[in-house]
């Protein structure tokens, strides 16, 4: 199962989620993750949602889409590519799901479980911070990015 996993999904390198990861700590990430393909048009989780994994994306897009005021409605709201991590501040702290996150292309992902995430952080500190360093470089870069799509608006 593990070569399975380091020939398939999880060999990319070049994923920003893991520029703080040594490649030992990379391959140890790697005997975590669940290897996943979705194909085009494939739901990966729906809004409300339990936030029970830590999604990368290897290859692909997915595209997330918010619910508006108005029934059958909904707006994209971001479409990531290869090197994204999706779900991490829901993930973070157990919500639901904020939105519907759909596969743009067929889409390769990590997925990393609440179990495994729970296990890396009692067993491998120095990866589970490393991990975290690049979750939070993902969400600081988002969140500057609204905040330039925001300023422009006005």
């Amino acid at each position: 199962m593990k070569e399975k996993i380091r020939q398939n999904v999880c060999e990319s390198k070049d994923l920003k989620p893991f520029r703080f990861l040594s490649d030992d700590e990379k391959l140890l990430l790697l005997d975590h993750l669940e290897c996943r393909s979705l194909p085009a048009g494939e739901v990966l989780w729906k809004e409300g949602a339990p936030s029970d994994s830590l999604v990368f994306i290897i290859h692909g897009q997915i595209n997330m889409k918010k619910q508006t005021e108005f029934p059958g409605k909904e707006i994209i709201i971001g479409a990531y590519t290869a090197g994204s991590i999706l779900g991490a501040a829901s993930f973070l702290d157990s919500s639901p799901r904020p939105w519907t996150a759909k596969a743009y292309v067929d889409t390769q992902l990590g997925v990393l479980s609440r179990e495994n995430f729970d296990h890396i952080i009692k067993n491998h500190p120095t990866l589970s911070l490393n991990l975290f360093k690049g979750m939070i470089l993902t969400l600081s870069s988002r969140l500057r990015q609204s905040f330039e799509r925001l300023s422009s608006i006005f």
